[in-house]
């Protein structure tokens, strides 16, 4: 990988106009063309940056199948950049190299909750890049590039949609010889003086996978496809209707009884005020065309077409689910219906959530917000290669950082939400302790020390200041109104003192500030939310669960007993706990040796699990009772995945014996889940685990790799499979 002054030698951002439009429905994705010639290439490099994603075509073929290059970020602070190797598209004489130029979060122009249109980096579709051929440049951007602004993609929105007039498609100007005398020479800009050009070492967005539709049903409005499952994505048709036909495609997660789109709420003027909700259009050619977007995606299972003419064939209409080409490292199965939903459900949220951070959902906001992502940093590095993304999303996140140590709830950010919390900013500790945890790699602690002072300093001064931060147990049953606000920020506050400790211990540097500083704030802590008969002040699932996974107490006796009657009295009503809750809920009960009641809490509570489950959900939602407000596509209940491998199965590192090296398995039996099993990709090579209810006991089965040591009920296991039988209590 070249250096980045390298990688682009002298080349200019370039764009079709100086500043963005204003909002418009009518605003056409720019086109750019150059030609160039060249001899018989041995070795050929292009390096491009594109703040608003962008398309490569070399002789009219796409360079990549790399889909909304390049990565997002705050493009006045990190421009991630991609090389690829285009030597097979290179031909002896003239080539021709034409880019098409979306908006992406580079020119959101409408107004919404999350403040884009007035974001620092706001500008028109632009593109750096860099052509070298057996070592020379061959072809830079800059203001020698033809542009046009007459495409065929007359509108496009990473939120809102994308369309098409067919009428205008041209594949001429992709290829040699095309007269561009009429295009328009193109305007230069400076890199951002404030940014950084960095390489993208992560996966890359693709179409992972494509679904025929299950099933079509001509409605009032149009023809209705359901393709069996929720996904982050799009449709391609292959259709002929009769010229100027606009032809509607209507992206949905849910449906009312009519067979119409059902939002839930999700576009409303709050979030949506000028613009169209999850649209794709067509305006039709009368000959045969072809529709994919380029630059927008949805979240959606159903799509309701209309304005056709006849009833499409199945074959020429497809869904593609994309997401970051990310591969899995694990695999669970049980006996019980509802841990496989919450399981499959989990991973499919997940794999819908993964464009170029860890989104929320794929529909409303598609954004990073970090307090989703710091419920699902451990399942997904269990079930996910999804360390590169996370070492460029952390960079990302460091970036975002104000002097002042303040970090915003998104990441990245348009300079909006920096009060939301240590429920979100806690991310900056999470991910890179979990990261230790499960890979050993320590540089992600150490090397983020100084941004773990300057942040503990920004929150040392606001827990003095008493200050409310906008999030506490976000979106659980009550639990805003029974655990306080300031209980979750001081929590946070002891986790962050906590883990920048660690990290002082694995640097190898003496750290006395800190260590008192937490002793200090922990004494305080448990002073005021700890009675004298050893209980939570704060009554609540979620702050009890909170005090034990933490081991923030003298006697865990009494929290054990306040957990598990709370527990009990919640059974089979709406799950108590909110986004931080349901973190500690299933931990502290496993803790306590009560795993029967974590497993009856995942499966009875309803709403929740049980009940996304028994409506056919095939993804996990925004909220327990979401029936109809919110997303349909949310990760962040999908943490509780981890427990499934730590508890009933027994696998998990410890901070003692991180990246596996030494295992004391402590599996969680459970005789109604009647049996469980499952595999593990660790960095140390794989593990299979599982066990049985039968014959009054358990049957327990673990088979271990050559480099990974572990030991159950004080025996050492071998290399292999080692089996067990454990009575029944």
């Amino acid at each position: 990988m070249n250096s980045p002054k390298t990688a682009f030698a002298d080349a200019k951002y370039i764009k079709a106009q100086e500043k963005p439009s204003d909002f418009s429905l009518f605003d056409p994705a720019p086109l750019f063309r150059k030609e160039f010639t060249a001899d018989l290439a041995k070795e050929a490099k292009i390096f491009v940056q594109s703040p608003g994603f962008a398309r490569y075509f070399i002789n009219g073929t796409d360079i990549t199948e790399d889909l909304f290059i390049s990565a997002i970020s705050n493009y006045q602070k990190i421009l991630w950049y991609n090389e690829y190797d285009v030597t097979k598209l290179i031909k002896p004489g003239v080539n021709t190299l034409c880019v098409i130029a979306g908006n992406g979060f580079l020119n959101e122009s409408f107004e919404s909750a999350w403040h884009y249109p007035r974001a620092v980096w706001r500008d028109a579709p632009q593109f750096l890049l860099h052509l070298v051929i057996d070592g020379k440049t061959a072809l830079v951007s800059d203001k020698s590039w033809k542009c046009s602004r007459d495409s065929h993609i007359i509108f496009n929105h990473i939120r809102s949609g994308e369309y098409w007039d067919m009428r205008l498609k041209n594949d001429a100007p992709f290829l040699s010889g095309y007269d561009d005398s009429h295009w328009q020479e193109a305007f230069e800009k400076e890199i951002p003086a404030t940014a950084r050009l960095r390489p993208t070492l992560c996966q890359p967005v693709r179409e992972v996978e494509s679904f025929a539709p299950k099933s079509i049903k001509k409605t009032e409005k149009g023809y209705l496809f359901d393709f069996g499952v929720t996904m982050s994505g799009y449709l391609s048709v292959n259709l002929t209707e009769p010229r100027g036909t606009e032809i509607i495609f209507k992206y949905t997660e849910d449906l009312y009884e009519d067979n119409t789109p059902k939002y839930n709420e999700m576009n409303k003027p709050y979030y949506y005020p000028e613009s169209p909700f999850h649209l794709n259009k067509m305006i039709a050619s009368g000959s045969p065309d072809s529709f994919k977007p380029m630059f927008s995606y949805h979240g959606f299972r159903y799509v309701i077409i209309e304005g056709l003419t006849k009833e499409p064939k199945p074959e020429d209409v497809k869904a593609h689910f994309i997401h970051q080409d990310i591969s899995r490292r694990s695999s669970f199965e049980s006996g019980s219906e509802i841990l496989n939903f919450i399981y499959d459900a989990g991973i499919r949220s997940t794999y819908s959530n993964l464009f170029w951070c860890l989104t929320d959902c794929p529909t409303r906001e598609k954004l990073g917000w970090a307090n989703d992502a710091q419920n699902s940093v451990e399942q997904t590095l269990i079930n996910f290669d999804i360390l590169p993304l996370y070492e460029k999303w952390f960079e990302d996140l460091k970036s975002e950082m104000r002097e002042d140590g303040s970090i915003p709830g998104v990441i990245p950010s348009p300079n909006w939400g920096y009060n939301w919390g240590p429920v979100c900013d806690n991310l900056l500790y999470d991910l890179p302790y979990t990261v230790y945890l499960y890979t050993g790699k320590s540089d992600m602690l150490t090397g983020s020390i100084e941004y773990f002072e300057r942040y503990l300093d920004y929150l040392l001064k606001k827990v003095n200041e008493d200050h409310e931060f906008i999030l506490g147990d976000w979106m659980g049953y009550k639990s805003n109104e029974a655990v306080p606000k300031e209980f979750v920020r001081d929590f946070y506050l002891l986790k962050s003192l906590k883990t920048t400790c660690f990290a002082y211990s694995l640097s190898g540097k003496e750290n006395g500030q800190w260590e008192e500083e937490y002793e200090k704030r922990k004494a305080a802590f448990m002073e005021k939310y700890i009675d004298q008969e050893g209980k939570c002040t704060a009554n609540a699932q979620t702050s009890v669960s909170m005090l034990i996974v933490a081991g923030l107490y003298l006697n865990k006796k009494p929290l054990e007993d306040q957990l598990v009657e709370l527990t009990e009295k919640a059974m089979g009503q709406c799950l108590q706990c909110g986004m931080v809750g349901i973190q500690y809920l299933y931990d502290a009960l496993c803790l306590c040796g009560r795993a029967d009641l974590a497993f009856k809490s995942l499966t009875q509570s309803d709403p929740g699990y049980k009940s996304w489950y028994e409506l056919g959900s095939t993804t996990l939602w925004e909220r327990w009772d979401g029936f109809t407000y919110g997303s349909r596509n949310h990760h962040m209940y999908s943490g509780v995945i981890s427990r499934f491998y730590k508890y009933f199965l027994g696998i998990a590192p410890t901070k003692a014996a991180p990246a596996f090296k030494k295992l004391e398995l402590k599996p969680c039996f459970v005789k109604d889940i009647g049996f469980i099993k499952g595999e593990m990709q660790t960095v140390k090579g794989k593990i299979k685990a599982g066990w049985e209810y039968k014959n009054g006991g358990f049957e327990y089965t673990v088979t271990l790799p050559e480099k990974i040591k572990a030991s159950f009920m004080g025996k050492e296991l071998s290399v292999g499979e080692n089996r067990f039988f454990v009575k029944e209590v």
